[in-house]
C-alpha cells in the first residue's frame, strides 16, 4: 500500500453525500449517573462505552492556571488583528489580516476557529501552566488511569489553546464534523473559561466511535488504508444522517473525556446575537506508559507531521475489527 498517496486525512475528509444535512446540536445535559471527582462509576463506564464520552465537572480547580492560559492566547494574537476588550474586532473579518508568518508562529485562523499552536520542543502547548497544571493535573491522570489502567505516560504537551470566535450576526455558521487521523487512546477537552450554550462548545456525535472504529487499520493508531476509506465514508455519512450531535457548555475546570475515534467538531459561536464571547478550550491526549512508541512521518504524529500531538503509534497495537474497540482499555 502506498501510504504517501493514501493519507488518512484524505480519507477521513472525503466529501459527504449530497443528501446529507448536518443536524444542529443540542446542548448536553448531564445525566444523574455522572458523579464528581477523579473516579469512574459503573454507570459512567457504561455511558462512555455506548455514547463515547463522559463529563467531569470542575475536575480541575486552578483559576490562576486558566487565567494564564487565557492571557497567553491574547498575548499571542498577531498584532492589531483582534483585541480582547473590543468584541467588534472579533467580527470584522480578522482572518483577512492573518499572514503566512502568523500561521507558522501561532497557528491558523479559519472561519473564526483559531487553533493556537506552534512547533518545536518549547512550542505553544508545552508551557508549564498547560502541561503541569492542566494535562498532568492529578485528577486528569487519575481519570485517564481509570480508563486505560496505570501507569499513564506523563504528558509532555497539549495540542495548544483552541478558540472559537463569534460569527457575525446573520452570517452562515456550520459544523465541521471530522475524525482525527492520529494515534491516541483517550482524548480530553478542558474548558478554561465559561462557555454558555450556543457559544461554540465542543461538539460530538454520540456513538460514532463504535461505527467508525472498524475502518481504521489498528485499534489506536492513525493509519487508514485506502481499501477501508470507502467503508469509513459510508459509516460517517450514516452517522450524520442518524445522529443528532451534542454541544458541551460549562465552566472553567469542566472536562469532556471522549473516545478519539468519535466524529466531532468545534461548535458554532452565536454569541454575537447577545453578548459576544470567545470559546476557549485546551485539548489533551493520553496513552498508557511503557509501550513501544514510534513516529510516523507519513501519517503522524512525527517530527514532520502533527507535531502538536503528544501521543504516538505503538507496535503493540492490533488490527481493528468489529468487536475489539476496547482492546487495551481498563474498562
Amino acid at each position: 500500500m502506498d501510504y504517501t498517496e493514501y493519507n488518512a486525512g484524505h480519507l477521513t475528509g472525503q466529501p459527504r453525500a449530497d443528501d446529507i444535512v448536518v443536524r444542529k446540536p443540542v446542548v448536553f445535559e448531564d445525566p444523574a449517573c455522572f458523579v464528581p471527582g477523579p473516579t469512574l462509576c459503573t454507570a459512567e463506564i457504561a455511558h462512555f462505552k455506548e455514547h463515547g464520552f463522559v463529563v467531569k465537572r470542575r475536575l480541575i480547580e486552578d483559576d490562576e492556571a486558566f487565567a494564564q492560559a487565557v492571557r497567553h492566547l491574547w498575548n499571542n494574537m498577531p498584532g492589531g488583528i483582534m483585541c480582547k476588550d473590543e468584541p467588534a474586532s472579533w467580527l470584522s473579518a480578522p482572518h483577512e489580516g492573518w499572514a503566512d508568518e502568523d500561521v507558522a508562529r501561532v497557528g491558523r485562523l479559519h472561519h473564526g476557529n483559531w487553533k493556537m499552536r506552534s512547533p518545536g520542543p518549547r512550542g505553544i502547548g508545552t508551557e508549564p501552566f498547560l502541561v503541569d497544571r492542566i494535562a498532568d493535573h492529578p485528577n486528569m491522570i487519575a481519570v485517564a488511569q481509570a480508563f486505560l489502567g496505570a501507569p499513564i505516560k506523563p504528558p509532555r504537551r497539549v495540542r495548544g489553546i483552541y478558540a472559537v470566535f463569534p460569527k457575525p450576526s446573520g452570517s452562515p455558521g456550520r459544523l465541521g464534523p471530522h475524525a482525527d487521523y492520529m494515534a491516541a487512546q483517550l482524548a480530553a477537552m478542558v474548558l478554561i473559561d465559561e462557555i454558555p450554550p450556543r457559544c461554540g462548545g465542543f461538539t460530538l456525535w454520540p456513538g460514532s466511535h463504535v461505527r467508525l472504529h472498524p475502518h481504521w487499520d489498528t485499534v489506536h493508531g492513525g493509519r487508514m488504508s485506502a481499501d477501508r476509506g470507502e467503508g469509513f465514508r459510508l459509516a460517517r455519512d450514516a452517522v450524520l444522517r442518524d445522529i443528532t450531535p451534542v454541544e458541551f457548555a460549562g465552566r472553567a475546570g469542566d472536562v469532556v473525556f471522549w473516545h478519539p475515534r468519535m466524529l466531532h467538531s468545534a461548535g458554532v459561536n452565536y454569541s454575537a446575537e447577545t453578548t459576544p464571547t470567545v470559546r476557549i478550550v485546551v485539548p489533551c491526549d493520553y496513552e498508557r506508559a511503557g509501550l513501544s512508541y514510534f513516529d510516523d512521518d507519513e501519517y503522524g504524529p512525527g517530527e514532520k507531521y502533527q507535531w502538536w500531538v503528544d501521543t504516538r503509534n505503538f507496535r503493540e497495537d492490533v488490527p481493528a475489527t468489529a468487536d475489539n474497540i476496547w482492546k487495551g482499555w481498563a474498562i
